[in-house]
């Protein structure tokens, strides 16, 4: 019985040992200052991410996401929404990777008259470059895929099919244990 237990403990301390857990996120700010004929006057976003290496081409991750847009008058627009995802690593070229989320997004809009729900599924494409073995800068370049949300909400969701490169950017940095 010793001797199962200890083969087990081997086990789990190497698997352990090769486990890449990273975390990471995004974070944004933007104020439209005194833009004529502007609604909006300050947005802001943050997204922590939390994931695990399954190998060196797989992933998988959870992201988190609050986001407020304060128009100059009126109630504020939050967001919080979770986001699931696989990633798989398409191309590696030496410190720059090019990877794939196949991505569940599920959010709560709430733009102090009413309450939404939103859903989408669907691929956002993205590329990492290594600082070092620890840190690495990300960027997410748009969305390929399905959303839907539970009412119209206007120029919040865009509902139904599609891909949207034009206004989907994110920077962000992750941490590597």
């Amino acid at each position: 019985m010793k001797k199962i237990f200890l083969t087990l403990m081997v086990m789990v301390a190497a698997v352990a040992a090769n486990a890449q857990v990273w975390v990471g996120g995004s974070l944004g700010f933007w104020t439209n200052g005194d833009a004529e004929g502007s609604q909006t006057k300050t947005t802001f976003n943050i997204a922590p991410e939390v994931g695990y290496d399954l190998s060196e081409d797989w992933s998988i991750a959870l992201a988190l996401g609050y986001a407020s847009a304060k128009p100059e008058k009126g109630d504020a627009t939050n967001t919080l929404s979770v986001t699931p995802y696989a990633r798989y690593n398409v191309l590696k070229a030496g410190n720059f990777k090019l990877f794939l989320d196949g991505a569940v997004d599920i959010a709560s809009i709430d733009n102090g008259d009413d309450s939404y729900s939103a859903w989408g599924v669907g691929v956002k494409p993205g590329v990492a470059y290594s600082l070092n073995e620890k840190f690495s800068l990300v960027a997410h370049m748009g969305f390929l895929g399905y959303q839907d949300a539970d009412d119209e909400i206007s120029g919040v969701v865009q509902k139904g099919f599609g891909f949207n490169f034009s206004n989907n950017l994110s920077f962000g940095v992750y941490y590597a244990f």
